[in-house]
């Protein structure tokens, strides 16, 4: 490769690093942080033993055959 296109390759990934890094930054703005705690009501976080003792069940019997 010649001089000029080393350097259109550079300032193409250098381009498209800081349209990463703002993607990154927004998504952390809007979502949070992937290892932060979200605002869940425990009361409604967990399926009940018995549903997922049903959900078991049918998955058991679907893939059975």
């Amino acid at each position: 490769m010649n001089k000029e296109n080393l350097q259109k390759l550079q300032e193409r990934k250098d381009e498209l690093e800081e349209q990463r890094q703002t993607m990154r930054e927004f998504i952390e703005e809007e979502t949070g942080s992937p290892h932060s705690r979200g605002p869940v009501d425990e009361d409604t976080s967990h399926v009940p033993d018995t549903q997922n003792h049903f959900i078991s069940e049918r998955n058991f019997r679907k893939y059975q055959n």
